[in-house]
């Protein structure tokens, strides 16, 4: 053992672990099989909470293209070098390492919380919902979810964790249509139906499964999103029956009850369902992306949280300053906020994001092809703390490493 190596150990073990907790996510993985100290303190729940409270969100992007599916993690590089993300080394791996599907399946991302990852795996004869940490290489599968509906093919899920009691939750919607599920996707007379809420607890008990909860949803019609976590409320948007304006979901995770509260004043009824990925957190505020103005995008924030009063036009960009041309309702996907005011936002509708710089109002586009990326597949991006928050720790979770 060199002489750094021993003065380190002759530290006392709180400054230790303060030393790690600063460190890259995989050198702190290697610092674990340096000694018999180290792997023990960086697995305690001390050193856990801790590392999580002074970790940087990064960010984790979903792709998929003909040659697979991949979820790969970036270190932000932004705001120190202006030239965009850097791929974490040992952080790209395919979910089938632990999801087997047929063809026809589709793998979705619904939450990041603490380190963990929500991963939605759907095909037309069920669902399956995973919670991965893809720090720790660990997962676990809930019990399956049958498509028992005709026309239930509008399903929402979300990932969050109490206020109170800090139980992390998954919260499962399955909406069933009295109309042909390609009829109502667009139609002004929708009717929907809810069938069933599910809640599923990690580490609740040994062999617990998903529970159903009342309905006392509001909404007469769907919800046209569904699982943005703040708060410790999952929200989403929906549109009442027989009306044309577009409200916020919110469901409490600790009651486990509807609580809705309004929408900025703004015309987002013609927002559809698989064109409502509007909906996000900047700056731990709600953030709703308006491009009802030709050529240009609002980004609403909601500053007090519950007040109606509190949205704000925090930021208004002109097509001039992006390349191409905005289109009249194009999907606009708040990312990330910073404390300068700069904003990171994804153009689903072009497979593209960008880097905003309110100083300069100038656009950056992130080339995700440079990453081995083929830029003409799909993806979805959300922020993500790492974290070592182990799934071991939630009790009669069946936990596998991949």
């Amino acid at each position: 053992m060199n002489e750094l190596a021993s003065i380190l150990m002759d530290l006392p073990s709180d400054i230790i672990a303060n030393i790690l907790s600063r460190l890259p996510s995989p050198t702190i993985i290697s610092c674990k099989c340096v000694c018999k100290q180290w792997h023990e303190l960086i697995s305690t729940p001390e050193f856990v909470k801790y590392h999580l409270s002074v970790s940087t969100p990064e960010l984790l992007v979903l792709q998929k293209d003909p040659k697979g599916e991949y979820l790969c993690k970036f270190v932000d590089d932004f705001q120190l070098h202006q030239h965009g993300f850097c791929s974490e080394q040992g952080m790209k791996f395919d979910p089938k390492a632990f999801i087997s599907s047929p063809a026809d399946y589709q793998i979705e991302m619904k939450g990041s919380v603490d380190g963990l990852l929500c991963l939605q795996y759907s095909s037309k004869i069920d669902d399956v919902i995973y919670v991965c940490n893809p720090i720790t290489r660990e997962y676990t599968s809930l019990p399956r979810l049958p498509r028992f509906v005709k026309y239930a093919n509008f399903t929402h899920c979300g990932f969050g964790v109490s206020s109170i009691t800090s139980q992390y939750k998954v919260v499962y919607m399955l909406q069933k249509s009295v109309n042909e599920a390609w009829q109502c996707a667009r139609s002004e007379n929708y009717e929907c139906e809810f069938y069933d809420y599910l809640v599923y607890t990690l580490g609740a008990a040994a062999g617990t499964s998903w529970r159903s909860i009342a309905r006392n949803s509001p909404f007469e019609q769907a919800h046209l999103s569904f699982g943005v976590f703040l708060n410790g409320n999952l929200h989403g948007l929906v549109r009442k029956s027989c009306e044309s304006d577009v409200s916020i979901s919110c469901f409490d995770l600790e009651d486990e009850s509807f609580k809705p509260f309004s929408a900025p004043p703004c015309p987002l009824q013609l927002v559809w369902f698989g064109s409502c990925d509007i909906l996000g957190v900047l700056d731990d505020c709600l953030c709703i992306c308006d491009t009802s103005i030709e050529r240009c995008i609002v980004f609403w924030t909601m500053k007090e949280y519950r007040v109606q009063e509190s949205w704000t036009r925090q930021f208004v960009i002109m097509d001039t300053h992006i390349c191409p041309s905005i289109e009249l309702f194009d999907v606009i996907y708040p990312i990330k906020g910073y404390e300068n005011g700069d904003i990171l936002f994804s153009w689903q509708d072009m497979k593209l994001v960008f880097f905003y710089n309110k100083t300069t109002e100038t656009n950056h586009k992130v080339d995700i092809s440079a990453h081995d990326f083929d830029s003409g597949g799909w993806f979805k991006a959300m922020p993500h703390n790492s974290s070592f928050l182990s799934l071991e720790s939630f009790d009669g979770e069946r936990v596998v490493s991949f």
